[in-house]
């Protein structure tokens, strides 16, 4: 799965997060969240084919360092 894509405002570089808690009207219906700014923004098209399903596992870039040493 690739990385989100970052914040759209241009004071903001942060990642945005996938917000499914107050889009309820739909399985399919979620909008990108922005932590730092707290806005919200529609996905594309290809956003939402993209990131439609999640992954089974977690990506090698986003695993805990912790895991490693056991």
């Amino acid at each position: 799965m690739p990385l989100p894509p970052t914040c759209p405002t241009p004071d903001c570089d942060d990642r945005l997060w996938k917000d499914t808690a107050h889009t309820s009207t739909d399985w399919d219906n979620w909008r990108w969240w922005c932590c730092r700014c707290r806005k919200q923004w529609y996905p594309t098209a290809e956003q939402l084919q993209d990131f439609r399903y999640g992954t089974s596992r977690p990506a090698a870039s986003h695993r805990d360092p912790r895991a490693a040493r056991r």
